[in-house]
C-alpha cells in the first residue's frame, strides 16, 4: 500500500477560545491540527457534492435538447454528403 504525504501549509488562524477549548479537551493540545484537517475535509467533500451534484442535474436536465440537437446536426451533415 502507497501513502501519499500531502505538502503542508502553516496558517495563523483565529477561533473563539471555547471552540478551542472544547477540540483540546477531546483531541488534546497536539490533536488541534489533525481535527481542523478532519473537519475542513468533511466540510469540503459536502461542498464538492453540492456542487458536483447541481452540474449533474444541469447536464441531465438538458440532455434530451442536446440530443435532439445532435440528431439535426447529423442528418443535416449526412444529406449534404450525399448531395
Amino acid at each position: 500500500m502507497v501513502i501519499a504525504v500531502m505538502p503542508n501549509t502553516r496558517l495563523n488562524i483565529t477561533l473563539p477560545t471555547p471552540i478551542v477549548d472544547d477540540i483540546k479537551a477531546l483531541y488534546g493540545q497536539r490533536g488541534l491540527s489533525q481535527f481542523l484537517e478532519e473537519a475542513a475535509r468533511e466540510k469540503l467533500e459536502k461542498v464538492k457534492k453540492k456542487s458536483y451534484k447541481g452540474l449533474i442535474e444541469g447536464y441531465t436536465s438538458t440532455a434530451e435538447d442536446t440530443k435532439e440537437v445532435l440528431k439535426k446536426f447529423e442528418a443535416a451533415v449526412t444529406e449534404k454528403r450525399d448531395v
